[in-house]
């Protein structure tokens, strides 16, 4: 056992990341502009990158992976740095449909999945990104987006079987919403990465990511690089030692517990200068909702870095 400091510890290099959305956003473009990538396709969505001028290695997965290939794939991975996952519902279902997922104990008699099926299916995919995750490589994780109509709105979730929804964004260091809208005459894709919770499933457990980051076609990944942030640390201040005749009463001063208006007010004229509906819809959402002063203290300062306020 080692006792380490948390001071003392850097951040791996490689970023595992899942990136979901509708189908012709961008998402297999911006898995491709990243450092040379090797793009597993499991729904042949590579099949034109060529003609567009996208120039990335490809496996075309016709089933999910025997012993073999993934000997096969370690060796291929030592001349790439980002391996891409396109896209994880069809990756879940060659895995499910695999030699991998048979016998009593993992199917019913009607070839369906046992409570032991899901359970290997989930420990297969989890072990198999953490093995990418371990190989020192960037992970992309490209998936479909399920869009879910309630109360609060249009959610837009991770399109993955349902037992597998909670286990998978466990996983990974980011999750991105990408999305394309029209400005003008020309159209623009963003990343979307809110703070957790409300319609979007989002993720940032690097804490750099702002809200809203506008990418091109062919520079995606490094647009993002770009628009990360340094992590925010706080600066450690010095207290003059009270002299033996005069004691300060400590300051008690607690912040509120809940959004302020002035929290409100900044969130609402922050949306009214975001050009992405999404992160425009998110705010507007946030500044009316009983979120915590700290919660809303997050958005506004990601809300900021987006905009580059």
């Amino acid at each position: 056992m080692t006792l380490e400091n948390t001071k003392a510890i850097k951040a791996s290099d490689n970023l595992v990341m899942i990136v979901y959305g509708k189908g012709g956003a961008g998402k297999t473009t911006f898995a491709a502009s990243a450092p040379r990538p090797l793009i597993l396709d499991f729904e042949n969505g590579t099949k034109y990158l060529g003609e567009r001028g996208i120039n990335a290695d490809v496996v075309r997965m016709r089933g999910w992976f025997s012993p073999q290939d993934i000997n096969e794939l370690a060796l291929l991975l030592r001349d790439h740095d980002t391996v891409v996952i396109d896209p994880l519902g069809e990756a879940m279902e060659k895995l499910i449909d695999s030699p991998n997922i048979r016998g009593k104990q993992y199917r019913t008699g009607d070839g369906a999945l046992t409570m032991a099926g899901w359970g290997e299916v989930k420990k297969q995919m989890r072990n198999f990104i953490k093995w990418l995750r371990d190989t020192g490589k960037h992970v992309i994780i490209v998936s479909h987006v399920s869009e879910i109509s309630t109360e609060q709105g249009l959610e837009k979730r991770i399109q993955v079987a349902t037992k597998l929804s909670d286990e998978i964004p466990n996983m990974v260091d980011v999750i991105s919403y990408l999305g394309i809208q029209k400005q003008g005459d020309d159209f623009v894709r963003s990343l979307f990465t809110p703070s957790q919770g409300g319609l979007f499933d989002s993720k940032d457990r690097t804490g750099r990511i702002p809200m809203v980051v506008e990418i091109g076609e062919h520079t995606g990944w490094q647009d993002l690089m770009n628009a990360m942030v340094a992590p925010s640390m706080p600066q450690p201040t010095s207290s003059p030692i009270p002299n033996q005749t005069q004691q300060e009463a400590p300051n008690t001063t607690q912040p509120p517990s809940r959004i302020t208006v002035a929290q409100t007010t900044e969130m609402r004229s922050l949306a009214e200068r975001m050009s992405d509906p999404a992160g425009k819809s998110y705010l507007l959402q946030k500044a009316v909702s009983g979120i915590t002063f700290e919660e809303a203290q997050e958005i506004i300062n990601r809300a900021k870095a987006s905009l580059g306020v």
